[in-house]
């Protein structure tokens, strides 16, 4: 109970925050969002998904939530990473994360799973191989890691390829 008195009183205090959006954060979205990331700290800590991502910062509200975000995983028995480079892949649309910082929720080797997957991506890319077969690869590995469906994989890829071309 003391420790989410002390949460709440935190998250009291920092309700000027943008989202990725340009929503203004209000202590109740606030709550949200923070809620979104105790909820990933859980399944990951119970081997549900082996990561989780939170919403979308500037790194300016990812220094201010950051204790919060630490707080949660050290309550879950989860680690985190402050991701200020992440995965662009064809999941998800580039300009969502486009100068932004999010934070991974995970345990275990599934961060140097995540960084493998990155360094591979950077690999094709030199080799001048990331063409469509290489962004699936990179798509694919990044949704297994998500723990995504085949399905839900192929669907968000259909999506995201639509929308850049």
């Amino acid at each position: 109970m003391l420790k989410k008195l002390t949460l709440i009183f935190l998250l009291s205090f920092y309700t000027n925050a943008k989202a990725q959006n340009l929503e203004e954060f209000t202590v109740e979205n606030i709550y949200f969002h923070m809620g979104v990331i105790a909820a990933f700290a859980e399944v990951v800590n119970m081997d549900v998904k082996q990561i989780g991502l939170s919403e979308m910062f500037s790194a300016d509200e990812a220094t201010k939530w950051e204790p919060v975000v630490k707080h949660i995983a050290e309550r879950n028995g989860v680690s985190y990473y402050r991701e200020d480079d992440f995965l662009v892949t064809d999941l998800f649309d580039a300009s969502r994360t486009d100068g932004k910082t999010l934070f991974l929720i995970y345990k275990g080797d599934t961060l140097q799973k995540y960084n493998a997957l990155k360094k591979r991506k950077a690999d094709l890319i030199a080799a001048n191989n990331y063409d469509k077969a290489g962004r699936r690869e990179i798509a694919v590995g990044f949704g297994k890691l998500l723990d995504y469906s085949d399905t839900v994989i192929d669907k968000l890829i259909i999506q995201t390829r639509g929308a850049r071309e």
